[in-house]
């Protein structure tokens, strides 16, 4: 169900974490792509994730790679600047999956995988109270990758919608479903 989000909101911090299942840990990796009007990404410049940390403009900064899990609070997140995204670009598409292993993982065997989304003020800001909170562990146990959350523009403004939509090969299905070949 898409949410209007709030017309204050300038600026969002989207969060990923988790406490690894496993004494060894494993990882988990956000991304996230700008999507035109037929939900493809113009180019690589649109997927920002731990190989490219940035948009064009730096409408969106990755923070980093958190290999471990074993991070109290927000282990991965990207920061979006909503009056920085391209007039061109209707959607963004926040995505989790398991880095590429030669193990299979679930998100069941995890705890807490939380991917929150809120208000901020700049990049290093942690926010206060998320606008949007999903469990994937609790929802999508049975997934090891998936599109999560999207904002839509809309209007003047913008919405947000959890989709949940799994993706049963990995980040490279995701690539291919917005319209890239990339190498991840």
């Amino acid at each position: 169900m898409k949410t209007q989000l709030e017309e204050n909101i300038k600026k969002i911090r989207v969060g990923l974490n988790w406490t690894s299942g496993r004494e060894y840990g494993f990882d988990l990796d956000l991304s996230a792509f700008l999507l035109d009007e037929k939900d493809l990404a113009r180019s690589e410049e649109d997927f920002v994730f731990y190989n490219n940390t940035s948009s064009a403009g730096e409408a969106l900064v990755y923070s980093g790679d958190d290999r471990s899990g074993m991070v109290d609070g927000v282990n991965e997140s990207i920061f979006v600047d909503i009056v920085k995204i391209p007039e061109n670009i209707r959607k963004v598409v926040f995505c989790v999956t398991f880095d590429d292993t030669d193990e299979e993982h679930i998100f069941g065997e995890a705890e807490n995988i939380i991917l929150s989304a809120s208000g901020v003020t700049d990049r290093f800001d942690k926010g206060e109270s998320p606008f949007c909170t999903v469990d994937l562990a609790k929802h999508c146990p049975q997934s090891s990758a998936m599109a999560v959350l999207e904002l839509i523009r809309s209007g003047d403004g913008w919405e947000y919608d959890i989709i949940c939509d799994s993706a049963d090969f990995g980040l490279l299905e995701l690539c291919s479903r917005y319209g890239l070949a990339a190498e991840v």
